[in-house]
């Protein structure tokens, strides 16, 4: 029996709106959206503290509901709307 694989997919487009702005990125599949904040948007508010989503710190809202940011894969907020807390200042 022959099998065909695929090629592992090694980067992946992610639309969302952030702080009401629509953004696009190109990054690998198990980026973190609190590395898309950080590093790519430059929205360094969102910090990083223990990297296991138990104390806060990386918290955002994501369609409405607060998420750790330091836990979600960027891919699956592909067309979500999400929140920082410099989407707040006045």
């Amino acid at each position: 029996m022959n099998k065909t694989f695929s090629p592992p997919v090694t980067e992946r487009t992610v639309s969302l709106t952030v702080n009401g702005r629509a953004e696009t990125v190109t990054v690998p599949p198990r980026t973190q959206l609190s590395e898309i904040l950080r590093d790519h948007l430059d929205l360094t508010a969102t910090h990083l503290g223990c990297e296991q989503g138990v104390c806060g710190a990386c918290t955002v809202m994501v369609d409405g509901k607060p998420v750790r940011s330091c836990l979600m894969f960027a891919a699956s907020c592909d067309g979500a709307q999400v929140e920082t807390i410099e989407g707040y200042a006045d």
